[in-house]
């Protein structure tokens, strides 16, 4: 499906300027060698978040793309979910509103449904930037031993407004099970169909990490990554995202994510599962002290120790120092870390 330009779609809310308000994206050029625009699908999954949904299809809609298939997986909003859709019901190639098992299931059922070469998932709150479509896809077009492109991603407030940058960076599989770090953000990021024919869907057991389990799985059965260039997406943070109301499901869900690849490691990463095994309780405990939950910060800082026996003592104790100084111990760990970033070349 082509495309909508600006004056195609609805007037923006009274108020509402810039992209992908009152800004467009320009229709995309030649594309070059090969003769054609691979189609693209983005499915977005939603639910309650209505009130940011229609930015978000604005910012997939006025791409300036020729190959671009939406489709809107709703979990059954009673907000203006519906509404909004019903809006841009002419450009949206599909749209359900009906109770689902979640975000993972949402985006499985999109993505049965899509038709597209290129594949992703946005959720509902957050945004595509100008020229995301054009360089993604365009990347994959010129580089077929490419299976998934990803890119730098603007965090942004409630308003929109810029609060940091998300660079991304090249994955790699240990860092993912042994520092629980993800190295990209999922705003952006395009995966070829071929690999979900190859590796599968989402795991719908999993409600937070599942982009993270995804990126682990691609990197095992061999996929090769590539960076972008540029910011080309964004990602809202607000206090009704799920990042920020569900801290002990997320550290569940990684458990849960580390101890599947430790199971399941091929015979040549056996070394790798092992360290995983001997770090993923110390994962949890720093998670845990992150995130203010002291005691069970010191639960799994003690079930490191039962891991690694007692060479891991003098980091569990001094995990367990800190978590029972509270505030003052984050503020003297913060002061530590300030001094180390300083000193390092």
């Amino acid at each position: 499906m082509r495309c909508p330009t600006l004056a195609e779609l609805p007037p923006p809310p009274p108020g509402r300027t810039g992209w992908p308000w009152t800004e467009g994206g320009a229709p995309v050029g030649d594309p070059g060698p090969g003769g054609r625009w691979p189609s693209v699908t983005v499915v977005v999954p939603s639910f309650r978040q209505g009130a940011f949904l229609e930015e978000t299809l604005r910012s997939i809609l006025l791409q300036g793309y020729p190959e671009l298939e939406v489709l809107v997986m709703d979990g059954g909003s009673k907000d203006e979910t519906v509404d909004v859709i019903r809006r841009y019901e002419a450009w949206i190639a599909g749209w359900v509103s009906e109770p689902d098992s979640g975000q993972s299931a949402a985006i499985n059922k999109g993505w049965r449904r899509s038709t597209g070469e290129l594949v992703t998932w946005l959720n509902s709150d957050d945004l595509l930037l100008p020229c995301w479509a054009e360089q993604t896809a365009g990347l994959m077009a010129r580089e077929p031993g490419i299976d998934a492109a990803y890119c730098d991603v603007q965090v942004i407030d409630t308003q929109s407004r810029p609060l940091w940058l998300y660079a991304g960076r090249a994955p790699t599989v240990e860092e993912i099970v042994l520092t629980w770090k993800t190295p990209f953000a999922q705003q952006g990021f395009l995966v070829r169909r071929s690999v979900i024919e190859r590796c599968g869907y989402i795991d719908e057991a999993l409600h937070f990490t599942m982009d993270t389990e995804y990126w682990l799985r691609l990197l095992v059965h061999g996929c090769r990554f590539q960076h972008t260039g540029g910011t080309l997406g964004a990602f809202r943070v607000h206090e009704a995202a799920k990042t920020t109301t569900h801290h002990a499901v997320h550290v569940a869900n990684m458990l849960t994510v580390t101890t599947a690849f430790i199971e399941r490691a091929p015979p040549e990463m056996a070394d790798l599962a092992q360290r995983a095994r001997q770090r993923q309780h110390w994962n949890a405990a720093h998670a845990k002290y992150d995130g203010r939950r002291h005691a069970e910060a010191r639960a799994f800082a003690l079930r490191h120790l039962a891991d690694n026996g007692w060479r891991a003592l003098p980091r569990v104790s001094a995990m367990v120092g800190l978590s029972l100084l509270g505030g003052p111990g984050h503020r003297l760990l913060g002061l530590v870390r300030r001094i180390r970033a300083a000193a390092s070349p």
